[in-house]
């Protein structure tokens, strides 16, 4: 029973097909040494055929297998196309080109020409880092491109949608999108880990989005025992602003303003954010006294732990010792989400319209965009049970008949895509009439709908467009004027799809390295602070102090020290952890390659950037970076110099970093630098020529 269940790690996708018939069994072994028997049946572009002792014919990726065996393929005879059966999925195409029709039409409308197809090369390094936020390998470059299927896009596509990059790429996304970083605890003891794997783990089990919102949204306890409340935790304490955040998110709609006063630029007053914020009003996000608990509890149960300890002939000196510690602890349980009886939220006292009073107690009532919303079935939740209002809150947002939850997040997909959303700025997406394309946006809500917000089911059909596949628009929008998609915009990767594009030229596989953290932490770090004794953290101080020893030993937080057994490994090079950007701190800490290329602090939504700046030339010249790349190990080094022929470790350097050939004149300049500097150096400033180029840092 154990054969299948390795067959499935290797796979992948596990797609199945109709067998034909098979050569001899041999082993295969994939990176990471696992081991199957299988008969070779053949290649379909960038996957492997292999056939079981049962007659199943699997699809495994080339790039899963061992070298030797990558190496056995290339050299396998040919195998009859008539035998294999590829599968055809008609309906994302079908709707895909439902997509391709509203765009045709407005280009048509406005007199504009689409952009010609994108050749096999560019669509092979777009759909590597737009899917997979990374370059492809060489021999992925060239089994795709070598491949003559006609489907070998579509199943490429749905490959990537599959794997590990994609839900590390989507993962660096929300994490800007949502401004995920550790709590500000004090001690550092909270870190923010169980959120982001609960991101992460939703995101790769392809969970619909609307249950992740409706999740976050009505979230009990603590972080370490629910992931998901580490989003209204993020804003702890502070409810409206984490109201003004929820609505920007998931309803691209700008009512921060209406904090303080009626809004200058649209409809919504002042009073009508305070009866948004009335659903949170019985909630609490962090206890910091404020009547419901003792200001200091940490006095309290150090001087039982005294008398405890005293009492029973312990070490008295331990008490003092983990005061410190004991603070950080009592912090980080104040980090609760919990629900009261009481909705206490009131106008501010120098609330100044006459549609209420100073202090006056809210109610909370739902906004509405037009006057058609009294009659749609999102507004029909119960607003009278205090402790529920949350989950009212949720299920009017997450809604499908809610006027803007759909069309907001599939706007903010359909910008990862083509660079720029179907309305702009997704934030603010104040009336979608205005949109460059309205049509196009709403069709865009209603798929989003009917694929019950599952976002790898909606992207598989966006990047399955005509329009995307196109070669990519590199003249700039003027300010003000609209897209009408005619392709993609040029981008320039953002600092993650850089840094994990280097971690594959470093590494090969950036995902065979990445570590396996878990969310438990100790019970050590548990407490109901109320009702704590000092006999009960007596009984823990062992444990208090075993934390800390970790703390100290890992660079603090306790998840940090929870790293699990049997992880894959991490490399480092010259303090540099070798891992992607999804498995990092987050964010960055000041001066890493990725705040220095544009990652945020995660202080605003969505406040990464993708800016050129003299610090970047000036890490790219003299930067532990450049040395990581260009050091002997790295595999793109080995890579090239393990070829004895100039033309081919030319062609290679240019297939892995730029994942194409090189043209006559390029060839011409590299075989002169090899020439002039020795091969080695030679190599190597090829090698960093090419990585410097605006071509590997833009996405064509």
């Amino acid at each position: 029973m154990k054969f299948p269940l390795a067959l499935a790690i290797l796979c992948l996708l596990g797609s199945l097909i109709t067998p034909g018939q098979a050569a001899e069994p041999r082993k295969w072994m994939d990176k990471a040494g696992r081991q199957l028997t299988a008969a070779y049946a053949g290649q379909d572009g960038v996957v492997v055929l292999l056939t079981d002792a049962a007659g199943t014919t699997h699809r495994v990726p080339l790039a899963n297998l061992s070298p030797a065996d990558q190496q056995w393929v290339s050299q396998a005879p040919p195998v009859a196309a008539a035998q294999v059966s590829l599968p055809v999925d008609t309906s994302v195409a079908a709707a895909a080109a439902q997509m391709d029709a509203l765009i045709d039409r407005k280009l048509k409308e406005k007199g504009t020409a689409p952009n010609p197809p994108a050749s096999d090369e560019v669509f092979v390094r777009r759909a590597y880092l737009d899917i997979a936020g990374r370059i492809p390998t060489q021999p992925e470059t060239v089994a795709f491109l070598s491949d003559t299927s006609s489907q070998k896009r579509a199943l490429l596509i749905r490959q990537l949608l599959n794997s590990d990059g994609y839900s590390s790429h989507l993962y660096n996304y929300f994490a800007n999108m949502l401004r995920v970083r550790d709590p500000d605890n004090g001690g550092g003891l909270l870190k923010a880990d169980p959120y982001i794997a609960w991101i992460k783990e939703s995101i790769r089990s392809n969970r619909p989005y609307n249950e992740m919102v409706a999740e976050m949204l009505t979230a009990t306890g603590k972080l370490w025992s629910n992931g998901a409340t580490g989003y209204l935790l993020r804003d702890s304490g502070m409810t409206l602003d984490n109201v003004a955040n929820t609505f920007s998110i998931f309803l691209g709609t700008d009512v921060a303003c209406a904090q303080c006063h009626d809004h200058p630029f649209s409809d919504w007053t002042q009073k009508q954010f305070f009866e948004l914020a009335a659903f949170f009003g019985a909630t609490q996000t962090g206890d910091y006294g404020g009547g419901m608990m003792e200001e200091d509890p940490v006095e309290r149960i150090l001087a039982e732990l005294q008398q405890f300890t005293e009492k029973n002939g312990g070490d008295t000196s331990k008490v003092e010792e983990v005061r410190g510690l004991l603070a950080d602890i009592v912090t980080a349980n104040r980090f609760v989400v919990r629900d009261l009886a009481e909705n206490r939220l009131r106008l501010p006292h120098d609330y100044a319209y006459k549609d209420g009073k100073p202090n006056e107690p809210v109610k909370p009532k739902f906004i509405r965009w037009s006057g058609e919303d009294r009659y749609n079935d999102a507004y029909k939740q119960n607003r009278n049970n205090e402790e529920k209002l949350r989950q009212a809150f949720a299920g009017w947002l997450t809604h499908k008949s809610n006027p803007r939850f759909s069309i907001t997040i599939a706007n903010r997909m359909w910008k990862r895509a083509f660079g720029v959303g179907a309305a702009e700025p997704v934030r603010n997406v104040d009336d979608p009439d205005l949109a460059a394309n309205p049509e196009l946006l709403r069709h865009l809500g209603q798929e989003m709908i009917r694929l019950k917000w599952r976002l790898r089911d909606f992207m598989e059909i966006v990047y399955n467009t005509r329009a995307w596949q196109r070669e990519a628009t590199t003249e700039a929008v003027a300010m003000g004027e609209n897209y009408y998609f005619q392709g993609p915009l040029l981008r320039r990767m953002t600092a993650e799809q850089t840094w994990d594009s280097f971690m594959t030229l470093v590494l090969g596989d950036p995902d065979a390295y990445t570590p396996r953290t878990t969310t438990q932490q100790s019970n050590a770090i548990d407490l109901d602070i109320e009702k704590t004794t000092g006999q009960v953290v007596a009984s823990k101080l062992e444990g208090f102090l075993r934390v800390r020893a970790a703390m100290n030993e890992r660079g603090g937080g306790l998840a940090s020290a929870a790293m699990a057994e049997g992880g894959k490994k991490v490399l480092e090079h010259n303090g540099m952890k070798l891992l992607r950007a999804a498995d990092l701190e987050q964010p960055a800490p000041d001066g890493h390659f990725l705040r220095e290329f544009g990652q945020g602090n995660r202080d605003l939504i969505d406040g990464n950037h993708t800016q050129g700046s003299q610090p970047q030339v000036l890490m790219l010249m003299n930067g532990g970076v450049q040395d990581m790349l260009t050091h002997p190990d790295s595999l793109i080094v080995r890579e090239v110099i393990k070829h004895d022929l100039p033309k081919k470790q030319v062609e290679t350097a240019f297939l892995t970093i730029l994942n194409r050939r090189p043209t006559e004149a390029e060839k011409a300049l590299a075989y002169a630098q090899a020439s002039e500097h020795g091969d080695k150096d030679g190599l190597a400033n090829v090698i960093w020529a090419l990585l410097t180029t605006l071509e590997f840092i833009f996405i064509q």
